[in-house]
């Protein structure tokens, strides 16, 4: 009998480790480029005032799409886990943790060229947005729970 590594809350009915609750709210954040587009493509009336608040630059939402696109693949692959176990997919989970490493990374860069394109001038907006990446960056280099839950997708097979 083996030692349960997290507590019993974080296992699904097959025993499997199921991702942390702060995986989901991380890869909403660095994704963010597309939930505002889908917020935007729900409401009839002014779909583009909603982007233009966020967006002034058209060029900004296509960056972010580009950016958010590893956060969007690390939420994929989560979502059909059961599909990859099979064994030629096995490597598929192992792309959950740079994938998110990636789009930190290229967000904070992001970041940082809007800063230099403000001649380093104090923004609430950019200075919010480094912080909650540098605090997710962290937390996917630190948690626990993600590094258990990869290793554990490795060695259970769907029953």
């Amino acid at each position: 009998m083996s030692k349960l590594l997290l507590p019993l809350n974080h296992y699904d009915e097959a025993g499997r480790i199921k991702p942390p609750r702060f995986f989901w709210w991380s890869c909403l954040f660095l994704a963010k480029s597309y939930v505002i587009f889908v917020l935007s493509l729900s409401n009839f009336r002014d779909a583009d005032g909603l982007l233009e608040i966020f967006y002034p630059q058209k060029s900004e939402l296509y960056i972010g799409f580009g950016i958010g696109g590893g956060a969007l693949l690390a939420i994929i692959i989560v979502a059909y886990r059961e599909k990859w176990w099979d064994g030629k997919w096995q490597f598929v989970r192992r792309l959950i943790k740079p994938c998110l490493i990636m789009t930190v990374l290229l967000d904070l860069a992001h970041q940082m060229q809007i800063s230099v394109s403000q001649y380093w001038q104090f923004s609430w907006p950019v200075a919010l947005m480094m912080l909650v990446d540098i605090v997710v960056l962290y937390w996917i280099l630190k948690s626990r729970h993600l590094r258990y839950m990869i290793a554990d997708w490795a060695d259970k097979q769907p029953t």
